[in-house]
């Protein structure tokens, strides 16, 4: 069995595919991966060149073509076909740190049958390079080479979520649970690091900070500009969550329940600051926000209030059920411009 399956979906990442790949197959633990490139109806030579790849490493690297259909069809499509303990998701516009594959192999050998594997990532951005640790303030509060059970982690209340960039999963787990991603649009990467939540058993952390996340990319999915125009998408993801939650977390412990309620709630927070906060007048609709609201009212887990960030806590909501309005353009912009002083700051501090 190999030890790790590295799914890369593709779509017309014909630029940034080969760094992609040769960052895989680098390394002197190749042999132990498994590697799923699943071309989602590129139109350019993503798949030639997926095809060269897997020619060149048959016994590595393996090519699923498939008509176009968005991330989730991507993953849905690859993750039954897998045969490696592990598995992670790598972006075919992002790579991995091939000096750190080994020991990453190592360590998940060293933790094999554990549920759920979390470590930290480096974030790559026009303002520099970061390493993201796997909690939100670097405390490091679980140590290193053992498993947790997963009720310990979520009683100490100290992880808010998880990021894509993180995780691996076994496999089998995900396979016997049917795990399964919305398809047709962007976003569905948030999936997966909820869905699995309700199931997984235990968890251990790593210090080796494998994935390399490019947010420097024009027109990356996370780009705000992308993510406005976007919005229906963003807003179906954390209904289809919330939806979720309501079907199958009543037989969840207390405080697993509650760890997945704060992922929804922040969800659905980030898309009602958008339409308050971030979008302009003229692509401001007020029937679609109020669509939007009363959806996510009657599916919140918790009172919904939408405070501009963690620390500047000026609540946008409450003006809009005041008013029925938002704040004016050149308040909005001094708030942004404030939102965007505190996260440089926090970065200055926690990174």
């Amino acid at each position: 069995m190999k030890r790790l399956s590295v799914v890369i979906p593709t779509y017309n990442m014909e630029q940034l595919l080969p760094a992609c790949l040769d960052s895989v197959v680098g390394s002197s633990a190749a042999s132990a991966l498994e590697v799923v490139v699943v071309n989602d109806g590129s139109k350019d030579s993503s798949l030639a060149i997926a095809r060269e790849y897997e020619a060149k490493y048959p016994t590595i690297i393996r090519v699923i073509d498939k008509p176009n259909g968005n991330y989730g069809s991507t993953i849905n499509a690859a993750l039954p076909t897998l045969q490696g303990e592990y598995v992670r998701i790598l972006d075919a516009d992002d790579t991995f740190d091939t000096n750190s594959l080994e020991p990453y192999i190592e360590y998940l050998q060293q933790v094999s049958g554990t549920d759920m594997v979390v470590g930290p990532y480096i974030e790559l951005s026009q303002s520099g390079t970061r390493k993201v640790e796997y909690d939100l303030y670097n405390g490091k509060h679980f140590g290193y080479g053992q498993p947790y059970d997963a009720e310990q982690v979520f009683e100490r209340g100290v992880i808010p979520f998880f990021m894509m960039h993180s995780v691996a999963y076994r496999t089998e787990l995900l396979q016997r649970v049917g795990y399964h991603q919305r398809e047709g649009i962007s976003y569905t990467d948030q999936q997966w690091c909820f869905y699995p939540i309700f199931y997984i058993k235990s968890i251990a952390f790593t210090d080796i900070a494998l994935y390399r996340y490019n947010l420097a990319r024009e027109g990356q999915t996370m780009d705000s500009r992308v993510q406005l125009r976007k919005i229906t998408e963003l807003t179906t993801v954390v209904t289809d969550m919330a939806h979720y939650l309501d079907n199958y977390g009543n037989d969840l412990s207390h405080s697993r329940h509650n760890f997945l309620s704060n992922v929804v709630m922040r969800r659905m927070q980030t898309v009602l600051r958008k339409y308050l906060l971030e979008m302009d007048d003229q692509s401001f609709m007020t029937s679609d926000f109020k669509h939007t609201l009363e959806s996510f009212t009657n599916l919140a887990p918790q009172p919904l209030s939408v405070p501009v960030n963690g620390m500047l806590k000026i609540d946008l909501l409450s003006r809009w059920r005041k008013k029925g309005t938002r704040y004016p353009k050149r308040v909005r912009l001094l708030l942004n411009a404030a939102d965007n002083f505190m996260q440089r700051i926090y970065k200055l501090i926690f990174s």
